[in-house]
């Protein structure tokens, strides 16, 4: 099979390779489209073949013959005027919320989250309790057209990424030249420059009070600790996941943006996790609305970027570090929550050309 993947931004470049690598080891011909450098940089790391996207996508995918194209994030970064390519034989979509819902959107906000009707099989990339808990009708945020909700399908968290024990992690730590003792931190904000400036800039001032927390911790209560800010690590190192994973795995806290593509990895690999979200503003994208059922389930902890107390933070902090009690309370209700979602989703792939 030819299969083609449409990614413009990390998190969703993340869920896509999780499933382009089954289907590429499955001896399928993978393909990767982007607009983005960087994504065509680690997708050529990864070892996939990219399509350069030099013309209008219109133009690339009505003359391309494949036999499966997927649409990854299909609502908030491709082109509103996409139309459905004719020698392309199914189209599917990876997608993490729950925004199909096209007639109650207003006029504004209804080309930002237009869901494509041509799509054949839409995959809400969470197990299925997550996504029904967020619906109206189980006390959630979101409302979907009996049309789409024909079309979906939960496999589980992707990319779910690996899982080491004990072994494993310390050889791990080894290759990194980390002291067994020593706690790491890791800060994970994903790539801003799709976001505003004014995200942009909480993400900056939020990093600053974190960094000052951390070293005050040092000082203060002789915490052998080390931080590592991943997000400018990829960028500048040009890594494939791959090396993410590996990074993802050595960390004792992770403190993030909101995006499940990074969650469904901490999840099964159990790290503690804090996670900062931008004030509710467009209730139609509300990143707190959807992390609700994680927030409800205890899996991970959060603030708001525009208002949370520093000492809140800083309990917090050393509660997930330190308190042996607390970690592992955090790690059973992720484990209670966790479904790995590619074989899921790989295997309903082949059943659609049955």
């Amino acid at each position: 099979m030819k299969i083609i993947f449409v990614v413009h931004g990390l998190g969703e470049y993340a869920q896509a390779q999780a499933v382009a690598d089954l289907l590429q080891k499955k001896r399928e011909n993978i393909f990767f489209l982007s607009k983005d450098k960087l994504i065509k940089d680690i997708a050529f790391n990864d070892n996939f073949s990219v399509l350069d996207e030099k013309n209008n996508i219109n133009n690339i995918l009505d003359k391309t013959e494949a036999d499966a194209l997927f649409l990854c994030n299909s609502h908030t970064n491709i082109p509103y005027d996409l139309t459905r390519p004719n020698k392309i034989k199914k189209i599917f979509s990876l997608d993490s919320n729950w925004l199909f819902n096209n007639k109650k959107y207003d006029s504004e906000n209804f080309h930002k989250f237009y869901t494509y009707p041509w799509i054949d099989t839409i995959y809400t990339l969470f197990p299925k309790p997550i996504f029904e808990a967020n619906l109206k009708e189980n006390g959630g945020y979101y409302e979907i057209e009996k049309y789409f909700k024909n079309r979906i399908y939960c496999p589980g968290f992707v990319p779910s990424g690996t899982s080491l024990n004990s072994s494993e992690k310390l050889i791990l730590r080894k290759k990194y030249r980390i002291n067994n003792e020593k706690k790491i931190i890791s800060l994970y904000f994903g790539d801003r420059t799709f976001h505003s400036r004014n995200y942009n800039k909480m993400v900056a001032e939020t990093m600053r009070t974190i960094c000052l927390i951390l070293n005050d911790l040092k000082n203060i209560n002789k915490i052998d600790f080390e931080i590592r800010k991943l997000d400018e690590d990829v960028p500048k190192k040009q890594k494939s996941s791959i090396n993410f994973d590996e990074e993802l795995s050595v960390t004792d806290l992770m403190i993030m943006h909101y995006g499940y593509g990074t969650l469904a990895r901490i999840f099964h690999k159990k790290i503690p996790v804090i996670c900062f979200i931008p004030p509710v503003e467009n209730e139609i994208h509300s990143n707190y609305f959807e992390l609700s059922p994680l927030i409800k389930k205890d899996a991970i902890k959060h603030f708001f970027f525009d208002k949370y107390e520093k000492t809140g933070l800083k309990d917090t902090i050393v509660n997930l570090l330190l308190n042996e009690s607390a970690i592992a309370d955090t790690r059973r209700h992720q484990q209670d929550i966790f479904i790995s979602g590619e074989n899921n989703l790989v295997k309903h792939f082949y059943q659609q050309f049955k």
